[in-house]
């Protein structure tokens, strides 16, 4: 497993932002462009950075013909997720807020959120919220981003987003237990396969990182790496 952060501050800087758009794939390029404000493509660009050094370090890109490495694509899965195409046995997720971005990579699958603070609405998001999570918030209301970027990050890495209720399940503790599918919904999900498990840091002022994946976490995996020399030496 490979968790990487990066601040994206740098971008404002047009002639950096320029020279890194390159590393990205024409379609993350497109993306980027059909972001309304220039923060939002900056974040964007971030995320495409971190996806494709990840890559790189695991023998893929997304680009053609870069030494050392098979190129792969991106597809989605039922609920939209992307993935990568080839087989290679690499799950990825990404997320982006404020002045971050974040990536995740293992060899099954995995979902990652990063949220900032601010201000919420305490009495609709209680709804999103188990009936011992909200007890929990009552107690400690400075935890809503832990449980609300565990609540996220468990959605992605089952690869159902919004079609899963967040009040469905329970982030308290670091393992959420597998669910046993109703007879509406489709078999075989990875929500299925067993137990998933969390992993929360509040890695600077304000903002807290949150990513799931399907076995034990040990350790602090976490890398905080500088954009500006992510491919130092790469032409």
């Amino acid at each position: 497993m490979r968790v990487l952060i990066t601040n994206i501050s740098p971008l404002r800087d047009a002639a950096l932002y320029e020279e890194l758009l390159r590393y990205v794939p024409a379609e993350r390029q497109e993306k980027i462009a059909r972001c309304g404000k220039q923060e939002d493509r900056r974040r964007s660009l971030g995320a495409g950075l971190l996806l494709e050094y990840g890559l790189r370090s695991l023998g893929c890109s997304l680009l053609p013909l870069v030494p050392g490495t098979e190129t792969v694509h991106l597809v989605r899965g039922a609920y939209g997720k992307p993935e990568l195409s080839g087989g290679t046995g690499v799950h990825f997720n990404l997320s982006h807020a404020g002045d971050y971005a974040a990536a995740v990579f293992d060899d099954g699958a995995v979902g990652i959120d990063v949220e900032r603070a601010r201000r919420v609405n305490v009495n609709v998001m209680q709804r999103q919220f188990t009936a011992a999570e909200n007890a929990y918030l009552r107690s400690k209301p400075d935890a809503f981003l832990r449980l609300w970027t565990r609540k996220e990050s468990y959605c992605k890495a089952v690869g159902e987003g919004l079609h899963l209720p967040l009040s469905s399940f329970d982030v308290l503790e670091d393992q959420v237990a597998g669910r046993e599918a109703s007879d509406t919904e489709t078999v075989g999900r990875e929500a299925d396969a067993g137990d998933f498990y969390l992993y929360t840091e509040a890695f600077a002022k304000d903002y807290v990182l949150s990513f799931c994946t399907g076995h034990p976490i040990t350790g602090c995996p976490v890398q905080n790496v500088d954009l500006r020399k992510l491919f130092d030496g790469i032409s």
